[in-house]
């Protein structure tokens, strides 16, 4: 079984408005997120993990996708954020609002999120039923 061409476009639709939400939300919220210490900035990537996770868990169960294309969803869901922060990075780095000795603490956010949501997906897919 695999995905259709829908299902393609509508998970990494899902997956480029997460990571573009959690840009704006960063614009917005991110000093106070990534300015306060170490101990915030774990809380939030672990919130962010979390919440990527649920969305993606959701969302397979809406589309009725079965557990064993778990990875193929989340790496499709993935794909586009993941291009979206290297073009932000290297092109729009001020759209954040954070300083420059912040930045890394935001984008190791989105890399844990996304390295929780593979291993996750990796989980489901290896117990599916």
């Amino acid at each position: 079984m695999a995905l259709s061409d829908r299902d393609i476009l509508i998970y990494a639709a899902l997956g480029f408005s997460v990571w573009l939400s959690g840009v704006l939300e960063v614009r917005w919220f991110g000093q106070t997120l990534f300015e306060s210490g170490a101990l915030v900035s774990a809380l939030a990537a672990l919130i962010v993990a979390v919440a990527i996770c649920l969305i993606f868990r959701t969302t397979m169960n809406w589309r009725g996708t079965v557990k064993s294309l778990s990875v193929t969803v989340a790496v499709v869901m993935a794909l586009p954020g993941l291009f979206g922060e290297a073009a932000r990075q290297l092109l729009f780095v001020w759209a954040t609002g954070l300083k420059p000795q912040t930045e890394p603490a935001f984008a190791a956010t989105i890399f844990f999120g996304n390295a929780v949501l593979l291993g996750y997906a990796l989980f489901r897919q290896r117990n599916a039923r």
